[in-house]
């Protein structure tokens, strides 16, 4: 249940305060002119009220013309103070909005793969646009006018009271001619309106895509990359806001000048009726412009209920993420043997390692002990659903696994900085990730250095890629759809291994990234990958033994233990599962070659 007590609703909105200390002395400002509108404003009526009291007593012409040009100077004070007042509040909500939304993307980008495997990407994805907007609501127009109807009742319900109490319920008139500043500027506000929409559909497609390859972007830390990529793209969608809240800042000072407009129409029908005896013209005349004034703000106070209530609760949601902490983090101390190291050697020993994913009380792997040498192969092969990935996954410490029981070069994994130990590790996922770039782009995207064409073309070869690319009219300059929709699931799986193959890493993973590739590509593929990983060190998830036959060493994972190991002979001798899909797999073959 929602706190809604008055502790409640503060505390409600604390987190937004560090936000606003930051813009503290402009907020202050915007408030000091929204202060000046409102007061400067209703002075006006008081003017108009003493002006027609004196002429009523005779005064000159003189005293008239000082009332019109006061009158004059007070209408384009409110209006410059209103738009300094609409600029300077709207703008500071929306640079906070851009820096709340700088900040949860930078932190969702931090967070382990656990996170994203039970939380809905569209869920994050709202919160991340539409309740961030209504935040901005909030932030903005909600405390403006919250400010604007104080101040406004403060000024004028006393005097309308002190005046006449029975004229004081006409105030909630309609001011008919306010609709009319709508026509022209309006436009202008729809077509910038528009664009600022295009720009956050752009951010909004850029967090899911990051979202949805989160695994690749970790695996080959990214992160701030990713973040400075962003961070380009909000400050455009700023910008673009911001000559957006400009024209708005005109619009509403316009209307007001409607509004003074409508006052002095109301002064000359009240004269007429000051004629007939039937009113004194002053008071009325003070009185129906008080009934402007009232008239907004009576309606703000529902709107800005309506916004506070809404700002609360996306707010409430924006921080349920930023509360959710990543258990992926760097040591507190990193392992003293890592100070003499300036690069990984590659050897993994797994010792009795267990593991079971967060929330979960069943593990996927059991008591698994493999010694993998630095520069040798290891291959995993089992059914599905038996823990091969997870294997890999916790190498790449996408997940956590128990203290002391998996060594990278005779080290914790825990005891290595994150980035230090991705960074000495090339991943090709299971789920091919490809983003929406040039395959230039998608192939370089592990790297932080300039490559020659001569490497690129080298691992794309290495891949078994490079006649699709010739075929291609841009080459590797060619544009790929939203997660690679342009290529064919074979040619995704060798795009994703040419990323690997080029980082060069002392450490390869493949998890089973030759399910898309027919016979003859896999074996010409694994040659090349022979001859590359001859001094690195390789595991390599498959359900074809054709892919993992030349391996140092096999193991067979089923139900998360391992059944079987040895080499491929080895295990052919022996009755079991190995044997057993390799007889299965050879019988398909026979099938296939002879159908």
């Amino acid at each position: 249940m929602p706190d809604n007590s008055e502790n409640g609703f503060w505390k409600s909105l604390k987190p937004l305060v560090k936000y606003l200390a930051l813009h503290r002395r402009m907020f202050a400002v915007g408030l000091g002119c929204a202060f000046l509108t409102n007061s400067i404003g209703m002075l006006v009526p008081l003017i108009i009220k003493y002006s027609i009291e004196a002429v009523e007593r005779g005064a000159g012409a003189r005293i008239v013309t000082l009332s019109i040009l006061g009158l004059v100077g007070l209408k384009l004070l409110v209006g410059l103070f209103r738009f300094l007042m609409r600029k300077i509040l709207i703008g500071i909500s929306r640079k906070i909005e851009y820096r709340i939304r700088a900040d949860l993307f930078e932190h969702l980008e931090t967070l382990p793969l656990s996170f994203y495997q039970h939380t809905r990407i569209g869920d994050i994805l709202s919160r991340s646009t539409n309740d961030l907007n209504e935040v901005r609501m909030l932030l903005g127009p909600a405390i403006m006018y919250s400010f604007q109807t104080v101040v406004t009742v403060l000024f004028a319900v006393p005097v309308m009271i002190y005046l006449d109490l029975k004229l004081a319920l006409l105030a909630f008139l309609p001011l008919a001619l306010v609709s009319v500043s709508y026509k022209k500027i309006g436009k202008i506000i729809h077509d910038r309106s528009l664009d600022v929409q295009r720009r956050l559909s752009d951010i909004t497609a850029k967090v899911q895509e990051n979202l949805s390859g989160i695994r690749v972007i970790k695996s080959f830390t990214r992160e701030e990359s990713e973040i400075e990529q962003f961070d380009r793209m909000n400050r455009d969608y700023f910008e673009r806001n911001m000559r957006l809240v400009t024209i708005s800042g005109v619009l509403y000072p316009f209307m007001a000048f409607l509004s003074g407009l409508s006052a002095l129409i109301i002064l000359a029908y009240g004269g007429i009726l000051v004629m007939r005896n039937s009113i004194t013209l002053g008071d009325l005349t003070a009185f129906f412009i008080y009934f402007g004034m009232m008239y907004w703000p009576m309606i703000a106070v529902g709107f800005v209920l309506n916004v506070i209530q809404r700002g609360r609760a996306s707010l409430g949601r924006i921080m349920e993420l930023f509360r959710v902490k990543s258990d992926i983090t760097d040591p507190v101390q990193p392992s003293p043997a890592l100070a003499s190291k300036t690069a990984a050697e590659g050897s993994i020993s797994f010792r009795d390692l267990s593991f079971a994913y967060p929330g979960s009380d069943e593990p996927v792997l059991r008591n698994i002990s493999i010694k993998i040498q630095a520069g040798s192969t290891l291959a995993v092969v089992g059914p599905v659903g038996c823990g091969k990935s997870t294997l890999l996954n916790l190498v790449a410490r996408l997940f956590n696994p128990w203290p002391g029981s998996l060594l990278v070069d005779g080290v914790d994994v825990l005891e290595w900085p994150v980035a230090r130990l991705r960074g000495a590790i090339a991943m090709v996922p299971q789920d091919t990730f490809l983003f929406s770039e040039s395959i230039r782009d998608n192939i370089l995207y592990g790297l932080e250095r300039d490559v020659e064409e001569e490497e690129i073309a080298r691992v794309v070869k290495m891949a078994g890629l490079h006649n699709d690319v010739n075929g291609f009219p841009d080459k590797l300059d060619t544009l790929l759809g939203e997660r690679g929709i342009n290529l064919s699931g074979g040619q995704k799986q060798r795009t994703t291994i040419s990323r690997a193959l080029i980082i060069d890493a002392p450490i390869l993973l493949l998890d089973d990234c030759f399910s898309n590739v027919d016979a003859q590509t896999e074996e010409a593929i694994l040659k090349n990958l022979r001859a590359y990983s001859a001094e690195r060190t390789t595991i390599i998830v498959s359900h074809r033994i054709s892919t993992i036959k030349a391996a140092d060493q096999i193991v067979v994972l089923q139900g998360g233990r391992i059944t079987q190991r040895g080499t491929h002979n080895e295990l052919l001798k022996e009755p079991g599962y190995y044997s057993s899909l390799y007889e299965k797999q050879l019988l398909q073959e026979k099938i296939e070659r002879y159908s």
